[in-house]
């Protein structure tokens, strides 16, 4: 039986985004692209630190009072590149301008991205510039099947400046889809917030805490400047929410305690039943705590923190201007096998990347044959496994998450594999050096 979705008659007219019952089957994944060994550093943006926001939607492809450039809606054709600015919308008399969003000397924005009824099984791929007609990315950012709502967590260095507004790219491989975007930071030089690393941590499980599920258009509290767990001075902290067991189609969003919900925007899109998990970036309130709102149904929540942005942070942001792959296990090395840790070399070992200290990157899970999950950390030999998640799947599945994370002494991390054998692609999007 399909799915009954939470989608009342205010939602659509406000646009608002659900995610739609599954079809039978799952998204596939990019085509197998050699990997790029982390041997020599690539082009990459100057170092900066970070400015958090609350979603701010900068694209709708089903609306056209949200597409900014050309005020018309349409899906995304297979094998386009569609440029938009980061901007709510733009004119053309004189002067022409957009209304942007960010400033115009930011290096890379971290955007929340949706592929939202997709005719075919594909992915999309957020890049700085287009790329020439008839050619394809050489990484993904999110994978997506046919009907299916699904979001990721990106960060990409912009493109130039153009009628007064930073751009970037949106790549779609196969078939129509719609995309929106929501920008939730930036990073700039002279911004004074920078990372700080920690060892993943779990401060909330509905299943386990006693709170229970999360109801529909309900918002639950968190407190996540914390001494104990090195945010004591957090201005924005990085986030891995993962919705589990939810009885209808929904969508959380995660914004400041003590801040007006935001219009549009959401973090994790979920169907019925299933495990869905998301990066969440997101500015701390005044009291230090982020409130998470439930669209419909109830849904357990599972919170982990993963890292941090503020004045004790020390490290600034360098973007890859071309994301790289740096491991790819279909096209040389095999699965990754049950119940082991990997190490992946993420920082070049050239020394040409000086006192890197974390990195951000992109991690899709394919071909998996039982339920599991995977969990990125630092690294063996620095400390206990984290008793946290990164990227959620079920049999089949093709997903793909946005982890950040710090790195060891030889610039490596390790992904832990609490499943069967699966295969793993990793995508290298910047660094995050001493500064």
């Amino acid at each position: 039986m399909r799915a009954r979705t939470a989608v009342s008659l205010a939602a659509l007219a406000a646009l608002s985004l659900t995610a739609p019952a599954l079809a039978a089957g799952v998204a596939t994944a990019a085509p197998a692209t050699p990997a790029a060994p982390a041997t020599a550093a690539a082009d990459v943006t100057a170092p900066a630190g970070f400015t958090g926001m609350v979603p701010t939607r900068v694209l709708d492809t089903r609306d056209y009072n949200q597409v900014p450039a050309t005020r018309t809606a349409r899906p995304l054709q297979a094998g386009e590149y569609f440029s938009t600015p980061l901007a709510t919308g733009c004119h053309s008399h004189p002067p022409q301008e957009c209304y942007s969003v960010v400033p115009a000397d930011v290096t890379a924005v971290v955007v929340n991205v949706t592929a939202t009824n997709p005719t075919a099984d594909g992915f999309l791929s957020i890049g700085s510039v287009p790329g020439q007609p008839g050619t394809r990315p050489a990484t993904s950012s999110i994978n997506f099947k046919a009907g299916q709502t699904v979001s990721n967590l990106v960060t990409v260095a912009v493109g130039p400046v153009s009628r007064t507004s930073p751009w970037i790219t949106v790549y779609n491989n196969w078939g129509t889809t719609d995309v929106v975007l929501d920008v939730v930071g930036y990073y700039r030089p002279g911004a004074t917030d920078k990372y700080g690393p920690l060892n993943p941590v779990r401060i909330a499980d509905s299943r386990t805490d006693g709170t229970g599920r999360l109801g529909g258009d309900a918002v639950r509290t968190y407190q996540v400047r914390r001494p104990e767990l090195g945010t004591a001075d957090a201005t924005s902290v990085i986030l891995n929410v993962t919705a589990t067991d939810g009885t209808w189609d929904s969508y959380l969003t995660a914004y400041p305690s003590g801040s007006p919900r935001p219009a549009s925007g959401s973090n994790v899109n979920f169907p019925v039943g299933r495990t869905v998990a998301n990066q969440v970036v997101v500015p701390v309130g005044a009291d230090g705590k982020i409130d998470i709102y439930n669209h419909a149904g109830w849904a357990h929540v599972i919170v982990d923190v993963v890292g941090s942005y503020g004045q004790s942070g020390q490290g600034l942001f360098s973007a890859l201007r071309t994301p790289v792959r740096i491991r790819d296990t279909r096209e040389a090395g095999g699965k990754l096998l049950p119940l082991s840790t990997t190490d992946l070399q993420a920082v070049p070992t050239d020394g040409s990347v000086p006192n890197a200290m974390g990195v951000e990157a992109n991690l899709t899970v394919t071909d998996a044959g039982e339920s599991g999950y995977l969990t990125v950390f630092r690294g063996q030999g620095q400390g206990t496994r984290p008793d946290t998640s990164t990227v959620n799947f079920e049999p089949g599945q093709t997903v793909a998450n946005s982890a950040t994370t710090a790195v060891t002494g030889r610039g490596t991390y390790s992904v832990y594999n609490h499943s069967g054998p699966v295969h793993l692609i990793a995508d290298l999007t910047g660094y995050f050096v001493t500064g």
